[in-house]
Order: C-alpha cells, then sequence, then structure tokens
C-alpha cells in the first residue's frame, strides 16, 4: 500500500506528488468502513437473536406450552445464567475488569 496510484483508485482521483495527508484520508476511510461494516454485522446478529426469541414464544404456545409450565424452566436458565456470570467474574479476577469489558462489549 504504499503506491500512491494504488490509493487514489480508493477515492477516485490520484495526486500528482506523495501526499501524506492523502494517504491518512485513505486510511480514515478504510478504517470507517470496517467500522461500519462491524457495526452491520453486530446490529444483524441482534435482528436476528430478537427475531428467532420472537418468533419461538408463538411456537411454544401453539404445541400447548404455556407461561404456567414454562416458569420452572425459565427459573433454571436464569439460575445458569446467574452462575454463568458468577463464573466469569470469578475466572476474570477483578470485578473492574469485568465490568470495563462487559461495557466495551455491550456497545
Amino acid at each position: 500500500m504504499n503506491d500512491d496510484r494504488f490509493m487514489a483508485e480508493l477515492l477516485g482521483a490520484a495526486p500528482r506528488k506523495p501526499d501524506s495527508g492523502f494517504r491518512l484520508d485513505v486510511f480514515a476511510r478504510i478504517a470507517e468502513r470496517a467500522r461500519r461494516r462491524r457495526s452491520w454485522e453486530r446490529a444483524g446478529t441482534k435482528v436476528a437473536a430478537f427475531t428467532a426469541v420472537g418468533f419461538a414464544v408463538p411456537v411454544l404456545q401453539m404445541a400447548g406450552l404455556s407461561p404456567v409450565v414454562l416458569t420452572p424452566v425459565l427459573m433454571a436458565l436464569a439460575a445458569l445464567a446467574a452462575a454463568g456470570a458468577f463464573a466469569w467474574v470469578m475466572i476474570a479476577g477483578a470485578p473492574k475488569r469485568v465490568l470495563a469489558r462487559s461495557l466495551g462489549l455491550a456497545r
């Protein structure tokens, strides 16, 4: 990526002489596209997960499972999730680091 002509093709116009500002603009544009691509992937994953959950509830109700029947299963899943979160805190060590990491993942 040392060739200015190659980089210029990314933006559409080649500079007449080497320009470090131009290179920074190209790298900024590449980074912005990568950031957008990652955000679209994260958004797609979230939409797929919520759609699956939203689709599963009516299907389970059509199968004859009522919320009263599912309550013990949901309580067991909640207990497993709490145990998993506690284990993650214990394995990671300092809760401060875990909170910082989880907040970073939440963004």
